[in-house]
């Protein structure tokens, strides 16, 4: 039965990341018209080299020599090699950093306003007007007004400036990097822990989501820890860590709802095992661990809401909040992502249970006329949307970057690079568009591994299954752009890491039986 149903969710999975795979082919990143020169002579480099193959016996023999050579070298010394990367990358990402940073407009900008223009404990601040409509944001506004006290302490104003919360967000990212690698180390082995952390590393570290401080990215070292702390749980068999590992899924929670999609994954799949595999399930032990994450998980969140409560810095207005049933509004019309129109109908009406009704006709009314197949070829359309730009939406919300004239060369040359109306941005969307199809390629070959019955099998079906889990939420709720894909990051990069593993391994087989 178990095997039954593990098939089943290969299958699944396969053809859900097929017809992504076909969304990304279709996208317009891929449009020829947005690669420039330098990126033509690199795939020509690239086209020079995959000729290799066709040139004389001997010839390629020595190029093969080299290469071979060169990859031992990289084997060797993949250590030392990752981690000067990695500090390459840091000293860049400040560079870069000091001559782009910016204001960003939207979610991004109504934080960044609610904590720097706070007026403590007044219904007409920009703070208390903004999460008493958007309550989701409420962890994530008290965590950087705390982080931007921290800033300000060491210099006057200095926790309030773009670049010192820029920053912030980078080191974020770093750290999220970091703990995918010890991840996979710990949930695989070191093979797939690089692996992870390259396909995490080379498209996002030196990207424009540098600059968008917000849910999205610092959901990845959110994410990332988490899972750590679950490898640790698992590795050492210590049931008190599953307490640390329910206070952070309820942080999970409380910064993005739509990340307890891991949490109801691992459930179902432990809930299998419990009913297929019953001798080697320890019923006690079962018990507590379950007790001990429910408690931590739900004390956690009773907790905050009753800091909410008590705290003095907002005045939150629950009237005004959106309720949820507006996110599965908005996912039915247009692109399935924003709507200004929804989100104006739902504003203007007074109470909390009026905008419910409101919202509930709506989704009733849409998918009527939708019908079943304009549904269905609607929730086609949007999946494409929610997946199919390697980018992850950058520029896709709010307005283009403003900012003050330069004669700097290389600050009109970054800028060019990453705001959303440069010329040279398409260079980048375009590299971080093929890094998202290689990763696609990676989960498609982790659907070619057999089915033995072991601890692996379990968790590659926990990771699947929290991927199609986050496909069906964006599809049932508001999503229209990939942006929403950032926070799976880590279970993707390390279930794609293990795809390419297993096909490395069965080449180096078949060469080597």
């Amino acid at each position: 039965m178990k095997k039954k149903i593990f098939s089943i969710l290969n299958c699944l999975f396969l053809l859900s990341i097929l017809y992504t795979f076909y969304g990304t082919l279709r996208s317009s990143l891929l449009d020829i018209s947005n690669i420039n020169d330098k990126v033509w002579a690199f795939l020509l480099i690239l086209f020079f080299i995959i000729c290799i193959a066709f040139v004389p016996t001997s010839t390629r023999s020595y190029i093969q020599k080299k290469l071979k050579q060169f990859f031992a070298f990289l084997k060797k010394n993949i250590a030392i090699i990752t981690m000067l990367l990695f500090a390459v990358g840091v000293i860049l990402q400040v560079i870069i950093l000091y001559y782009i940073h910016v204001p960003i407009g939207w979610d991004v900008d109504g934080i960044h306003a609610s904590v720097t223009e706070l007026i403590k404990n007044s219904p007409d601040s920009i703070a208390s007007i903004y999460l008493s409509k958007n309550p989701n944001n409420n962890l994530f506004f008290f965590l950087m007004y705390f982080i931007t006290q921290i800033g300000n302490f060491f210099h006057q104003s200095l926790g309030n400036s773009w670049m010192f919360w820029q920053l912030t967000n980078t080191i974020f990212m770093d750290i999220g990097f970091i703990f995918i690698f010890l991840t996979a180390k710990n949930l695989f082995n070191k093979k797939i822990a690089y692996l992870s952390f390259y396909l995490a590393f080379i498209p996002l570290a030196l990207s424009p989501w540098m600059m968008v401080v917000y849910t999205d990215t610092i959901m990845l070292p959110v994410i990332s820890i988490t899972l750590w702390i679950y490898s640790l749980a698992k590795k050492k068999h210590n049931h008190y860590l599953m307490i640390v590992l329910g206070i952070l899924i309820a942080i999970s929670y409380l910064l993005k709802p739509s990340s307890i999609v891991f949490l109801i994954a691992y459930s179902m799949i432990e809930l299998l095992n419990l009913l297929t595999d019953p001798k080697k399930i320890n019923l006690k032990k079962v018990l507590l661990i379950t007790v001990l994450f429910c408690l931590s998980f739900a004390g956690t969140i009773k907790l905050f809401h009753l800091f909410e409560d008590q705290q003095k810095l907002i005045v939150i207005d629950p009237n005004q909040a959106k309720p949820w049933q507006h996110f599965v509004m908005m996912g039915l019309t247009g692109s399935g992502g924003f709507s200004e129109e929804d989100t104006r109908a739902t504003i203007s009406i007074p109470t909390k249970e009026g905008k419910v009704n409101y919202a509930n006709k709506k989704i009733a009314e849409r998918i009527k006329n939708y019908g079943f197949t304009g549904y269905t070829k609607f929730l086609m359309k949007k999946h494409f949307n929610n997946t199919d730009r390697g980018d992850f939406g950058w520029g896709r919300d709010g307005g283009a970057q403003i900012y003050l004239q330069s004669n700097d060369p290389i600050q009109i040359f970054l800028r060019d690079t990453y705001y959303q109306q440069g010329e040279k941005v398409k260079t980048v969307r375009l590299f971080m568009h093929l890094m998202w199809m290689i990763t696609l390629v990676g989960l498609l070959f982790v659907t070619r591994k057999q089915f033995n019955n072991d601890p692996n099998d379990t968790l590659l079906a926990i990771l699947k299954l929290t991927i199609l889990g986050a496909f069906l939420y964006l599809l049932l709720f508001e999503g229209g752009r990939s942006r929403y894909l950032i926070q799976y990051l880590p279970f993707i990069y390390m279930l794609s890491a293990n795809g390419f593993y297993l096909q490395f391994t069965a080449i180096k087989k078949i060469k080597n039986p």
